[in-house]
């Protein structure tokens, strides 16, 4: 009897410690200010969006964020039989969340959606060169585009390039309630407004996935992200005001994984105003910039470039920086009077409330110029107003940013200074760089394309058409619980990799 009952007493015990280890799930909380517009990667281009999504789905090719070489990931293999000729061979290994064969015909059905007018994609130039998509075979896809497109690649890396379920969009209408793609998590819920719940994916190609559930709380002030990340009732942020991290660095429970990022602020130029069309007034307000002053009161979240193609960016060479006009008040004055303005002349800053950093680099903006004889007012708008009067033209000098996604230079330069697309944030559009640029994009060999790019930055920056302030560092900041977690200098992080302990 008193061997029966303590066998029964070891399968109760064993019985309770097995269910008690299956109820320690692995869950990784994060904190963010955006909400989530929607699941759906064809339907959205917000940055809130885009964490989520870069764990749902997945695209053809990767960037590596350390060589900067683009990486087949959906792709097994591509080739170019001819300059305007894409042929990409696919994983066989691969299903969606749904339970559905990935293959050429989701891959067919994605990129047709995406490109659709009626659809509407506000990505869809991602994929305008596109002339036709075939299906060669079940795992081959054959794209043939209008005109030669070197940065073909780079757009296939873009989220927004994701590959979706066509049984899911068929039975949903849409994906921005109900996502499934390939990725190693799928939504468990999502409450709007308030918090969305990732699973990992147990069926997911690419191997084990550590973490059981990831969190995306809505915490819209940042000095409560901060507080909840001391207290560990969050395991990690992304977004913090630089003045923040001097604090959070020195806490032994905190680790930060920082990179210099591809994202550039600058000061542009509105050129319908007939002063800034002079070069020589342009680089006199260049040499009137004090950068490192900037970069200084950013507590290691930016650096230093000359180079509007900044060196974390397809199309940088380090010869760019000979090219910047470096910080020289006396030469600004000497350049100010040679373009007839001795006597300094008047204008405005346009920036926006947005953040802390848009309005504090006006106001140093300002106190520089005022040095060297010029006046500036500020005007600052909300975001969204901001943009709007942008849109229209309505600014002098004005601070904008790029997040170069792509981290293809010619995804930066032609659609902000290109001629061809004069108008929205495009007010320092410079046709003498043009040609340069028309070349980075007409052609599939890559070493050109350098080439070509780099020239084009060289011209641009020589000729004062923005002041790049910086490039920015990109981090997230975590829990020391947190293993794996790093991030992709164009602000990406994936969790597929990510233990805690």
């Amino acid at each position: 009897m008193k061997k029966v009952s303590i066998l029964i007493l070891m399968v109760f015990l064993m019985t309770a410690f097995s269910f008690g280890v299956s109820a320690q799930e692995k869950v990784i909380t994060y904190a963010t200010s955006g909400e989530v517009v929607g699941l759906s990667p064809i339907l959205t281009n917000d940055s809130a969006s885009a964490t989520v999504q870069v764990q749902v789905y997945e695209t053809l090719f990767l960037r590596d964020g350390k060589t900067n070489e683009i990486k087949p990931n959906l792709a097994k293999s591509y080739s170019n039989p001819d300059p305007k000729t894409w042929i990409i061979e696919l994983r066989d290994d691969v299903y969606f969340h749904d339970g559905t064969k990935f293959n050429a015909e989701a891959v067919k059905f994605s990129f047709d959606r995406l490109r659709d007018p009626n659809v509407a994609a506000p990505r869809a130039s991602l994929l305008e060169p596109v002339d036709t998509i075939e299906v060669v075979d079940e795992y081959t896809v054959k794209i043939t585009t209008k005109y030669p497109y070197g940065p073909f690649l780079a757009a296939l890396t873009h989220s927004n390039s994701a590959i979706v379920s066509p049984a899911a969009v068929k039975k949903y209408g849409d994906l921005m309630q109900n996502a499934c793609g390939t990725g190693p998590f799928k939504v468990e819920e999502w409450d709007a407004g308030n918090q969305l719940t990732l699973v990992k994916n147990d069926n997911y190609w690419g191997g084990e996935v550590k973490i059981d559930k990831a969190v995306y709380k809505i915490v819209p002030e940042a000095a409560t992200q901060v507080a909840m990340l001391e207290t560990g009732e969050i395991d990690f942020i992304d977004s913090v005001p630089s003045e923040h991290l001097m604090r959070l660095e020195a806490n032994p429970e905190i680790d930060i994984d920082m990179v210099k990022g591809t994202p550039i602020r600058y000061l542009g130029f509105n050129f319908k105003r007939e002063e800034f069309n002079d070069i020589t007034l342009r680089r006199a307000i260049a040499h009137a910039i004090d950068r490192d002053g900037i970069i200084a009161t950013m507590n290691g979240l930016a650096y230093k470039s000359y180079g509007i193609i900044g060196p974390k960016v397809f199309g940088y060479k380090e010869e760019v920086e000979k090219y910047g006009q470096e910080y020289d008040p006396e030469k600004a004055k000497e350049l100010l009077e040679e373009a007839g303005y001795a006597d300094g002349f008047e204008t405005t800053i346009w920036t926006t409330s947005v953040s802390t950093e848009y309005t504090r680099n006006a106001e140093m903006i300002q106190a520089m110029l005022k040095e060297v004889g010029i006046n500036a007012d500020i005007r600052t708008l909300e975001w969204g107003a901001y943009l709007a009067e942008t849109r229209k033209g309505s600014t002098d000098l004005f601070l904008l940013g790029w997040s170069n996604l792509t981290a293809d230079g010619s995804e930066l330069i032609y659609p902000n200074l290109h001629s061809d697309n004069i108008g929205g944030a495009n007010r320092s559009f410079y046709d003498g760089a043009d040609a340069y640029i028309e070349a980075s994009r007409g052609t599939v060999d890559q070493e050109k394309r350098l080439e070509y790019l780099s020239k084009a930055n060289n011209y641009l920056v020589d000729n004062a058409v923005w002041v790049p302030l910086y490039h920015q560092s990109v981090y997230v900041i975590y829990r020391d619980r947190v293993k794996g977690l790093t991030i992709q200098p164009n602000g990406n992080w994936y969790l597929k990799n990510v233990d805690v302990e």
